[in-house]
């Protein structure tokens, strides 16, 4: 576990990749599948395929992001990056369990996937900002 805190961008290069994987799935051979999300009268709609691409595309910028931090030799907090892996495995498993359609109740969890989402790069954002600032002030 000691590997995963020190290097956290192969962790998120590696989701990234699977989930652009999952994109070109569902590109080829689903391409009709579509994410219906309904709040109050409007339905957003959409399709799997957009959906894997973005959050594929921002995993794999958050492990450059991580390797940057490594290659300059910067000390990033050990618990941010925890917070931050969490969240972010926990806002995709939030949008799947809304795509299940064996029980009607667990399709508000795309929300509490959208919130989890939005605080891990919250947290990922602060982790970046204060550990370059730690290494300019004490290098």
């Amino acid at each position: 576990m000691k590997s995963i805190s020190e290097k956290p961008h192969i962790v998120f290069l590696i989701f990234g990749v699977i989930l652009i994987a999952l994109q070109v799935y569902f590109m080829l051979f689903s391409p009709d599948s579509t994410l219906d999300i309904n709040v109050h009268d409007t339905y957003f709609v959409i399709a799997f395929a957009h959906f894997f691409n973005v959050f594929g595309a921002w995993y794999i910028l958050c492990g450059f992001g991580y390797r940057m931090l490594n290659l300059f030799k910067i000390e990033f907090t050990k618990w941010m990056v925890w917070t931050h892996l969490t969240f972010s495995l926990l806002s995709i498993l939030g949008f799947v369990l809304s795509w299940t359609e064996l029980t009607p109740e667990l399709e508000s969890f795309w929300f509490l996937g959208l919130i989890f989402f939005a605080l891990g790069q919250i947290i990922y954002f602060l982790n970046i900002l204060i550990s370059t600032i730690k290494k300019t002030r004490l290098g």
